[in-house]
């Protein structure tokens, strides 16, 4: 958390980025997953983690001016490995402007990790045939349940723990691994909610709390929501939630909502493309190609 000034400071100053992966808070919150390091070499910002299945590491793209002393400097180090080094999260602006340093690296894309990026005058005002599932559903839920919606706060987050402790049942996060992580990691943006300076909204029904999403400001445009978790009996409340994230998010001037990537779910998949994203953020990677 020390870090924070200087890392969002160079995230700011380079916020072209479409990923959510760079933003300080998923970087501090996952650390203890992909346990992440970084320094600062000129105007670059580098960071490494640990990928958690062969317990090697790799290269988040370079933020920053990048330079051919560097560029060289990660060649030859790349060359020292046993194994392939890989820079994961490079956008098409990185891969356009070095061209000369991506002649070293086999370029792959990863479905799974892209990030899905919509209008969020769509998602707020889901207007249109398109959307008419999504309106039955929310009309439904607004006739069936007393509801209300509201901002989260250091007053309320309390109201954000009780719905993990419904969503997060122990025989779920015990037996899935992914889920254990997950809820750490929530818990640490939970309790950092001022620090991390996260907005978010929490849908309640009969004063208990049902829902709530977290998001941040990505650059100018956008907003990324980094979270949003609901409990699943009440029929339209993922929809509620939601809409009730992009009318916060589009009163605020935001054009675009990042909801991240699906991991190859096939059901977050399914939801996800039912709101009709504008575009992929492509998650792309590169691989050494040197000796090894």
């Amino acid at each position: 958390m020390e870090d924070k000034e200087e890392i969002k400071a160079l995230l700011r100053e380079y916020s072209s980025f479409c990923l959510s992966a760079f933003t300080f808070s998923s970087l501090v919150s996952w650390e203890t997953v992909y346990h992440y390091q970084w320094t600062v070499s000129g105007q670059t910002l580098l960071i490494k983690f640990i990928t958690p299945e062969d317990k090697q590491e790799h290269l988040l793209q370079p933020v920053g001016e990048f330079g051919s002393e560097l560029q060289q400097e990660i060649l030859r180090y790349a060359a020292t490995l046993s194994y392939k080094l890989k820079i994961y999260g490079v956008s098409e602006s990185f891969i356009k402007r070095y061209p000369e340093f991506i002649s070293h690296f086999e370029r792959t894309e990863y479905r799974d990790m892209d990030n899905y990026i919509y209008s969020a005058e769509d998602l707020a005002k889901l207007e249109g045939k398109r959307y008419q599932p999504k309106r039955n559903l929310l009309y439904q839920f607004e006739n069936k349940y007393n509801w209300t919606s509201e901002s989260v706060s250091q007053e309320n987050v309390s109201g954000c723990f009780e719905v993990l402790q419904k969503v997060y049942t122990p025989d779920k996060a015990d037996t899935n691994s992914f889920l254990g992580q997950e809820l750490k990691v929530l818990e640490f943006v939970l309790n950092h909610f001022t620090l991390l300076e996260q907005h978010g909204i929490l849908v309640r029904i009969d004063q208990d709390p049902v829902a709530f999403s977290l998001f941040e400001n990505l650059n100018p445009t956008t907003c990324v929501v980094h979270f949003e978790k609901a409990i699943r009996e009440y029929k339209g409340l993922y929809q509620m939630i939601n809409r009730e994230t992009a009318k916060y998010i589009f009163a605020r001037g935001y054009q675009y909502i990042n909801r991240e990537e699906d991991l190859g779910i096939e059901g977050l998949r399914k939801a996800k493309l039912s709101y009709y994203p504008l575009t992929l953020c492509p998650a792309q990677a590169l691989t050494f190609l040197g000796d090894s």
